[in-house]
């Protein structure tokens, strides 16, 4: 009877990981099985069921690993735990090792620590996105047109009035010519400027042009429905003035005795004629490029660079007596 008391101890005396392995193989269940429903690393199970505790992780993490076994196995936790702790304890006696210093533990997050490096690791970055973003920007601008909105009027209106008041809104960085005029744009983008208008069909010409040239354009269609008074008898329109373009098309505003009667393009081909009883009044985008002719005379500018001239006047015969006095002055001298 002894003896056969000394057989039954044997299957006592099994490992710890004698024991798993039984248990696993009684089931009849693969390592890499195991691993995917306990959720341990397959290296992990192999060592355990070998009983090499070097190459396992820390205690805690080998004891939640048999824990894992007993439970998917359906046997008492406390019976296997004891087992290792045993076992671990025999290990740890033997190789002098202890529990923090374990081979092969897993990995721990390391703690974040702001150091001068990181500081400037950190600032660079911002400098470099900032710097894109500028850059981004800049070629944006370079390669696209400005966007450009005009909000009033509204294309196609018919209005009672010889003026009427542009309004909208652009980059604030760009300038915008209404008629070739330019006009102020405030720290928003936005514009405004009366502009006078012809009895029938106007012509508005909107432009917004950035700092590298690109422009965009909206023609803004106007029908002004109102009358000019008309001079009675022919003979009262005593000043007469004809005005052309010389190399490119210009915008022009004539007025005749303090009323708007034009107010367009003219091109290089085109001529008009204007009649006045006292005055006619020009503003023009392009001085230079605006030749006027009056009293049979030769065409002339009426300003000398390319740029916006406002309000020239003539006065027909008070202007060429003006002239002849000047001539006469330079005479006596």
């Amino acid at each position: 009877m002894a003896e056969k008391n000394f057989v039954r101890k044997k299957v006592r005396s099994l490992t710890l990981g004698e024991k798993l392995q039984q248990l696993r193989k009684d089931h009849q269940i693969k390592m890499v099985d195991l691993s995917r429903k306990i959720n341990v690393k397959i290296t992990y199970i192999s060592a355990l069921e070998k009983g090499e505790y070097e190459n396992l992780p820390t205690k805690v993490y080998v004891k939640g690993f048999v824990r894992s076994y007993a439970r998917f196995f359906g046997v008492p936790e406390d019976v296997l735990l004891n087992l290792f702790e045993r076992e671990y304890s025999i290990y740890k006696n033997i190789n002098g090792k202890d529990e923090e210093e374990t081979v092969n533990k897993l990995p721990k997050v390391p703690r974040f620590v702001l150091t001068p490096r990181i500081i400037f690791v950190f600032l660079g970055l911002i400098i470099l996105f900032s710097i894109g973003v500028y850059l981004y920007f800049g070629v944006d601008n370079f390669i696209s047109s400005p966007w450009l909105v005009v909000e009033e009027p509204i294309n196609n209106n018919v209005v009672n009035s010889n003026v009427v008041v542009v309004q909208g809104k652009t980059r604030n960085n760009s300038k915008v010519l209404i008629n070739g005029q330019q006009v102020f744009v405030d720290i928003d983008g936005h514009f405004s400027d009366k502009v006078g208008l012809s009895p029938g069909i106007n012509t508005i010409n909107v432009k917004s042009i950035n700092k590298f040239e690109k422009e965009s354009v909206q023609e803004i269609i106007v029908d002004a429905q109102f009358h000019v008074e008309e001079v009675k008898k022919d003979e009262e329109k005593n000043v007469h003035l004809f005005i052309k373009a010389q190399d490119k098309s210009v915008w022009v505003n004539v007025a005749t005795d303090g009323i708007d009667v034009y107010n367009d393009t003219i091109q290089p081909e085109d001529e008009k004629k204007f009649d006045a009883a006292k005055q006619i009044k020009i503003t023009t985008s392009s001085g230079m490029n605006t030749l006027v002719s009056y009293d049979g005379k030769k065409y002339e500018h009426i300003g000398e660079e390319d740029e916006v001239v406002k309000e020239w006047i003539y006065e027909g015969e008070k202007e060429k007596a003006s002239e002849e006095e000047k001539d006469e002055g330079e005479i006596e001298k």
